[in-house]
């Protein structure tokens, strides 16, 4: 892999562009290594990493790096696809396998013959498709609906999900043998507070790119602006930034760009997203803050599932809804 000390957004490979990581922080080195690795190993990688962390752009470079660059790469969300749909969209099917299929239509796997598969939000897969997947991995081969006739695929698999999958496994969400037939390989992909001055770095490439996508003037970043990009803890990962970036770049006003129009409360030196609570507190408050913190490791380590993480914090489905609404953590994505 081709290393910069600059921050770059994009690279040319055999004639295409493709993202690139940015940044220089020892988190996003070691990255970089690990992709060149992986991507000489032609087989199934699981990328795991929170939300927002750039999962996606992984497994692109995954793909642009490995052999099968010159395939296509096919990305499949396994949370948007309902679960009906999972088999004839992966697989394909048949004319006449089912009501309304009035011709054949070729499957994800055989769009991405002789390159990359990428099964995103793999953590969101139904039990029942995970044993049609795991026959695929197994076999090398597939079928598609209507059709007795197998058919081998030569495609790698690159599985992406912000769950634990560990725990899922687990609590019996997600099949042992799919888990470790996906995990041949691995690749974690660090939040944003692990990654230092990048930050900073991500901010400016951003600010570059929404200027010349929306048609704005791009405008420096203040010392307020820096300093608060640099307190934050950044939940959101890289999409927080993004959208945060934008927000600023479109609607201030000034000069330059302040952590105010980052959307964050400033006070002196100190930037803070939500108030912060009185070094001396009743036994209530600490207890709350520590239930709040609870449910969010709890959701955070599910993935969303609710189901899951009320059960790893021991209290009913409904009783969890209710707390999350309590604490006002409505902005978290949960899921049934």
């Amino acid at each position: 892999m081709r290393r910069r000390a600059a921050v770059t957004e994009t690279l040319t490979i055999m004639g295409r562009t493709c993202p690139e990581l940015i940044g220089t922080s020892p988190a996003i080195v070691k990255l970089r290594k690990v992709i060149e690795r992986v991507a000489s190993i032609d087989a199934p990688v699981l990328i795991t990493g929170e939300t927002g962390t750039g999962k996606e752009l992984v497994a692109n470079l995954l793909h642009h790096y490995s052999r099968r660059s010159a395939g296509p790469f096919i990305a499949v969300n396994c949370a948007a696809l309902p679960d009906s749909l999972f088999q004839s969209e992966v697989f394909g099917y048949e004319r006449g396998a089912f009501t309304g299929a009035d011709r054949r239509n070729i499957g994800r796997i055989e769009s991405a013959e002789g390159g990359t598969l990428l099964l995103d939000e793999i953590g969101d897969l139904p039990l029942d498709n995970q044993v049609t997947l795991l026959r695929f991995l197994e076999e090398g081969s597939f079928e598609r609906l209507g059709s007795c006739k197998p058919i081998r695929a030569d495609v790698r698999i690159v599985a992406a999900t912000h769950a634990d999958l560990e725990s899922a496994c687990r609590f019996g969400l997600f099949r042992n043998d799919l888990y470790y037939r996906l995990s041949a390989l691995r690749i974690h992909t660090p939040a944003l507070r692990e990654r230092g001055e990048d930050v900073v770095a991500l901010a400016r490439c951003f600010i570059s790119r929404f200027a010349g996508q929306y048609e704005v003037d791009a405008r420096s970043l203040d010392d307020s602006a820096v300093s608060a990009l640099n307190q934050h803890a950044w939940p959101g990962n890289v999409r927080e930034l993004k959208n945060r970036v934008l927000q600023a770049l479109v609607m201030g006003n000034g000069r330059s760009i302040s952590g105010s129009d980052l959307g964050f409360s400033m006070q002196g030196e100190t930037c803070t997203s939500a108030p912060e609570p009185d070094p001396v507190q009743s036994l209530r408050l600490c207890r709350k803050s520590a239930e709040r913190k609870a449910i969010e490791r709890a959701l955070q380590a599910a993935g969303g599932n609710v189901n899951l993480a009320a059960t790893q914090l021991e209290v009913s489905r409904a009783q969890l809804y209710r707390l999350i609404k309590d604490h006002h953590l409505d902005h978290l994505p949960v899921r049934d």
